[in-house]
């Protein structure tokens, strides 16, 4: 006997949602795709058409009695020579069988000739087979969140961080207030202020100047009161061309700052949020030859600005803090009177928060960072974690789970006392700007955590786990299929460009 089998393959608009979808979608409250329908119509018929089938089991076990009872009755009558030459001689006829796997949209047809209603996987499985799937999903997703739930450490460690970085922040950071209402840096601005002053001493400063001469220190007027620009900018002034010159910004200088410089020009953000770029005589022949040549001058010359000028008798206005002048196009808004906030930022320039300030008000936030950091290291390698997984760098949620969490809840204690500070003293200049970078930073990674990329990690955990279920099913009907072919003597192959 010789069989041959015929192997189609399903479309995969049918195929793919079907076998792979279905698999994971084992929740009835899920609406399904029309694929996925189209494969429970078919497995529902073919399920249906199973059990009308007969089963010859039965039937095979009284046969099998029968004849060896027969058997035994002609070898006690003495025919065994005879019983032997019959048995030789039952071989089964040459027989050609073909087995056809029908093609799937060939089943599809059928089986929608007979299905009219609408088809779920409550018409597969019975109530404690869907109860069974749903808490099989309930409890993948219970392993899921496991990884990413925080245990009481987890939280209060980082609000411990950041209720401490948020105390020395009230403590010694932002402004004071002493005689007569003069509003002078406290003892963390000082310490910072300090340390460039050793660091960026004015003998320094001045080689700076004569080093990075730049287009964009250009003012309104010359020394002799002559308009040297062709547009007049409202805060192009010794005193405020840091803050409106945005190639004086601490990050976006790199940017305007290297246009400025192949250009010749002086780009400017005034304090009515009107965007200049002009060149202004006497300083448009400052140019450079090269990209890296300005962006080496470009550096040489915030570092001859960030600690004030060499020629001020008070030490000058350092660069503003970073991203400042984009403040200047928030127009609105009322502070006292009459500041919008363009004014009040433009009056905390004046008394003091410059870059100088905002990296000593940075301080606190590291504090947060430092502990909140070590302490996830320390207590991962408590748990069992290797180095490299406990390493707290980078903040995936897939490769170091609760690290960015634990930031967020830090932050955001430390971002709340220096709110209630503002609100006490009533003082502008205690805004803690960094802090509130950092906060709003973790805040939209936590919002996207939470709210898209946790539900797809989380289906994606699930579905990998019931794929790799179906896999192994999968593995075992091959095999299964492998030993029915070998029994009967048939040759199973599937056509090569099938998968």
């Amino acid at each position: 006997m010789t069989c041959r089998l015929t192997w189609e393959k399903p479309p995969d608009d049918a195929y793919l949602p079907g076998v792979e979808k279905a698999a994971v979608s084992v929740m009835p409250d899920r609406r399904l795709s029309d694929g996925e329908r189209d494969l429970l119509r078919v497995i529902n018929k073919e399920q249906a058409r199973a059990l009308d089938v007969p089963s010859l089991n039965d039937t095979q076990l009284t046969l099998d009695a029968r004849i060896a009872e027969s058997e035994e009755l002609l070898l006690s009558l003495g025919v065994k020579g005879q019983l032997e030459l019959a048995q030789q001689g039952t071989d089964h006829p040459n027989v050609r069988r073909e087995l056809v796997i029908r093609p799937f949209r060939q089943l599809l047809e059928d089986a929608l000739g007979n299905q009219t209603e609408e088809i779920g996987f409550e018409n597969l499985f019975g109530a404690e087979e869907m109860d069974a799937n749903r808490d099989y999903i309930r409890q993948l997703n219970a392993d899921f969140d496991a990884v990413h739930e925080l245990d009481a450490l987890d939280v209060i460690i980082p609000a411990l961080a950041g209720t401490l970085s948020g105390a020395v922040d009230c403590a010694l950071g932002g402004f004071m207030t002493g005689g007569g209402g003069v509003r002078t840096p406290n003892a963390m601005s000082q310490f910072v202020r300090e340390l460039f002053d050793k660091a960026l001493p004015a003998e320094t400063i001045k080689k700076l100047e004569d080093i990075a001469k730049v287009p964009y220190d250009a003012l309104n007027y010359d020394n002799r009161g002559n308009v040297i620009v062709g547009t007049i900018v409202e805060g192009l002034s010794p005193i405020f061309h840091h803050e409106v010159s945005l190639a004086h910004d601490p990050i976006l200088g790199f940017v305007f700052g290297t246009l400025d410089m192949m250009h010749g020009t002086v780009t400017t953000l005034d304090f009515n949020g009107h965007f200049v770029i002009q060149a202004a005589e006497g300083f448009s022949d400052r140019k450079a030859q090269e990209v890296f040549e300005a962006l080496a001058t470009v550096f040489l010359h915030m570092l001859s600005d960030v600690n004030g000028s060499s020629s001020a008798k008070n030490g000058g206005m350092g660069l503003p803090a970073p991203f400042m002048a984009l403040f200047s196009e928030l127009q609105f808004g009322r502070f006292g009177d009459t500041e919008t906030i363009a004014e009040l930022v433009k009056s905390m320039f004046y008394q003091g928060y410059d870059f100088r300030h905002f990296c000593s008000m940075s301080i606190p936030g590291m504090i947060t960072e430092v502990i909140v950091r070590v302490s996830y290291f320390a207590k991962r390698l408590h748990e069992g974690y290797s180095v490299s997984e406990a390493t707290p760098v980078g903040l995936s949620h897939t490769k170091k789970p609760k690290l960015a969490t634990t930031l967020f809840i830090g932050h955001s204690a430390s971002t709340a006392m220096n709110a209630a500070k503002v609100a006490f003293t009533q003082n502008p200049l205690n805004i803690n700007y960094p802090q509130w970078l950092a906060f709003a930073r973790y805040s939209v990674e936590q919002l996207q955590w939470a709210l898209i990329d946790k539900p797809a990690l989380r289906d994606q955990y699930v579905r990998s786990a019931i794929n790799d279920e179906w896999n192994q099913l999968s593995t075992r009907v091959d095999s299964l299929w492998g030993d029915v072919s070998y029994q009967s003597g048939c040759s199973a192959r599937r056509p090569l460009d099938a998968s």
